[in-house]
């Protein structure tokens, strides 16, 4: 299933739509709309943009990681959708470090200074950078300032609440509707108990019609002397518009049914795309989603005897209509040298445990001794006994456990373009595994899902091999696009957690809507747990300082490396 996945990023000058799998048709602008409410001006157009070429840095040495002092004041609240923040006093794209987003909070010197394309001066960040004065307020009473709407939550397992579309069809609302427009795009929503039993029935009527007749009597032949049923006469309405019918001189027509919506049509569901979701011009409702949407949530809200979905695009979803996930709360190791060394291994796949074994090494005989769980980190020796054409890898407490049911890392040496103390990451497709290194120092290891890879070019996801530095990270941004082999469906995820671009449309990120970490299962992007992917995120470079949504890799802050390779 060659989908292509298309990433959308608010920029404050712009946009970048971007996505895991690099089809060979161009990516289209996706996000979906904001909110037409007076307090939410609408997102900008995305356009695609080619990668950027940074020329190459020195390696580098990664910055002191003691925390700052905390910020005195002033703070600024961002009341524009997105805004920049530059290396300098102006607007530069060359020099843009990241952006912010409306309601964020972020740290500022009181001096404002002066310089090109902010007429009310520029403020300075104490991490470095600047931004325009005018794009939010430094009033604590201002309206925006006590009120903004929902930020990421960095220190849960996910930054916002996610939920899963159960149902193809549904709405998303440009405001709460009324119940005459609700019942006009939710007819099902204002059925009586009545109509919804008769629906039911015949719906089951309609099943058992179709189902296969269980008597399997062979019917009577011609020869047989069992009389066959006489057909069934007409009852007396029946004669009755059969007269009628004749008496016009021409059958009756029948009404033709109503024309289903594409989403309707099983026979056609395969042929929807974004643009047929889309109501363009619709005064009430933005566009339809089909199952296995997900969208990430600002608020509930109770209205008309029914709850509500306000998502952080501003629209609204039906609550009864969707179902909330949850993010895994597995994630990977911290290497500390002494008791957690490499190589080390994880349970995966779909057992709950795996039995661990006490090995003679003369005459290989096994005995039983524990288990270990899924997701339980198992530090190594790197010992590999062969028992019956099977590996067996010694743990280090002195038991083995079967090779085939872990993943274990494998890392490849430290490149010589990257420094004795520059961070980097390592990923091994192979073992589905990832290793963040400090120069020659594992720091953390970890389950990943990278592409799914088939022989077959139209459901060929594979993760491309290579060596690339993180060109820009994002803590959420949204990913949807059609499906490209034959019966795909389109996909939307709203809000992705911790996404870092490093080639092209691939990215690591979080995965929640999976837990299958250490199998292939991704369009071509490095799925990780979230607790994974955000301490990735803020472990490599480019730094996120303080209220930054977002950041971007420039040659004085090249960001950090990713190797992948089997």
């Amino acid at each position: 299933m060659r989908r292509r996945l298309l990433v959308t990023t608010i920029w404050a000058a712009g946009g970048l739509a971007l996505g895991c799998d690099s089809s060979k048709d161009a990516p289209k602008p996706s996000d979906l709309p904001a909110v037409p409410a007076p307090e939410i001006p609408a997102e900008p157009a995305n356009a695609p943009q080619p990668e950027a070429k940074l020329e190459e840095p020195a390696p580098i040495e990664q910055p002191d990681d003691t925390p700052p002092p905390p910020h005195p004041g002033p703070w600024l609240w961002v009341t524009r959708v997105s805004a920049g923040i530059y290396a300098t006093p102006k607007k530069d794209s060359a020099q843009k470090l990241g952006y912010v987003k409306r309601g964020a909070k972020i740290p500022v010197l009181a001096e404002k200074v002066e310089g090109p394309d902010c007429s009310g001066g520029w403020l300075k960040l104490p991490s470095g950078g600047f931004v325009c004065s005018m794009i939010g307020t430094m009033d604590p009473k201002h309206t925006e300032a006590r009120f903004p709407p929902r930020q990421p939550n960095i220190e849960d397992i996910l930054p916002y609440t996610y939920v899963r579309n159960a149902h193809h069809g549904t709405p998303l609302y440009k405001s709460i509707p009324s119940r005459s427009k609700m019942c006009t795009y939710e007819p099902y929503a204002c059925e009586t108990k009545k109509e919804k039993e008769e629906k039911a029935a015949a719906e089951a009527a309609k099943q058992a019609e179709a189902a296969p007749s269980a008597d399997t009597t062979a019917p009577p032949s011609s020869e047989s002397n069992e009389t066959a049923e006489a057909p069934r006469e007409n009852s007396a309405t029946e004669q009755a518009l059969l007269a009628a019918a004749e008496s016009l001189g021409e059958p009756p027509e029948a009404t033709p049914p109503p024309e289903l919506k594409p989403w309707e049509d099983e026979e056609r569901l395969h042929q929807v795309t974004h643009d047929k979701l889309e109501l363009k011009g619709d005064p009430f409702v933005a566009r339809h989603m089909l199952k296995g949407f997900y969208v990430a949530v600002d608020k509930t809200i109770r209205w008309s005897g029914r709850a509500w979905y306000k998502t952080t695009k501003g629209l609204i979803a039906p609550a009864d209509r969707m179902w909330q996930v949850k993010g895994s709360t597995f994630h990977g190791v911290e290497i500390d040298g002494e008791e957690i060394t490499l190589p080390v291994g994880f349970v995966y796949g779909t057992k709950k445990s795996v039995v661990t074994y006490e090995i003679d090494e003369n005459t290989l005989r096994m005995k039983p001794k524990g288990a270990a769980k899924k997701w339980e980190p198992l530090p190594l020796t790197g010992k590999t006994l062969k028992i019956q054409g099977k590996d067996y890898y010694e743990l280090k407490n002195g038991t083995y456990i079967l090779g085939s049911a872990i993943r274990k890392t494998t890392p490849n040496p430290r490149p010589p373009e990257i420094g004795e103390k520059e961070r980097w990451l390592d990923v091994d497709i192979s073992e589905q595994m990832l290793v963040a290194f400090e120069g020659d120092t594992p720091k953390y290891a970890t389950l990943i899902s990278s592409g799914r890879e088939s022989k077959i070019k139209e459901k060929d996801h594979s993760t491309p091999r290579g060596m690339w530095r993180i060109r820009e990270k994002h803590i959420v941004s949204t990913m949807d696009g059609d499906g490209t082999a034959a019966g795909d469906l389109p996909y939307s995820i709203e809000d992705v957690p911790y996404v870092m671009y490093y080639h092209q449309s691939y990215a690591t990120h979080a995965a929640f809507w999976h837990q299958n970490y250490g199998s292939q299962m991704s369009h071509g992007c490095i799925n990780l747990a979230p607790l994974d992917a955000k301490w990735v995120f803020y472990f490599a470079g480019p730094e996120l300082h303080e209220g930054y949504a977002g950041a971007w890799s420039t040659k004085d802050r090249p960001g950090s490396y990713v190797v992948v390779h089997d």
